[in-house]
């Protein structure tokens, strides 16, 4: 198992979505369908710190979106779909302190 950086200092984003990918993977058998469309969003976005640098969510799960995603950053739709899951849980842990 991996462990935190000693210095407190933020893991990067393929250190925290890729063991969750590979996992997902192992346990389920998947295949990415409907290439061409937006995936269907109707759930909460993602918190204000984070539109400073990432898109809103329905933006992140926008076709055209995953294609620069995967074409620029070797990202796939399960990667986008995680690190959107990652900053909800970001903005949750934000608003229970």
């Amino acid at each position: 198992m991996k462990q935190w950086h000693i210095d407190g200092s933020p893991a990067s984003f393929e250190d925290i979505v890729a063991p969750l990918k590979k996992a997902i993977k192992f346990a389920y058998k998947m295949r990415r369908q409907n290439r061409t469309k937006d995936i269907p969003w109707n759930g909460l976005d993602i918190g204000q710190p984070e539109l400073a640098t990432c898109f809103h969510a329905d933006e992140n799960l926008m076709a055209e979106h995953m294609k620069f995603s995967k074409e620029a950053q070797g990202r796939d739709a399960l990667d986008e779909i995680l690190g959107l899951a990652i900053r909800l849980g970001i903005e949750q842990g934000r608003r229970i302190r």
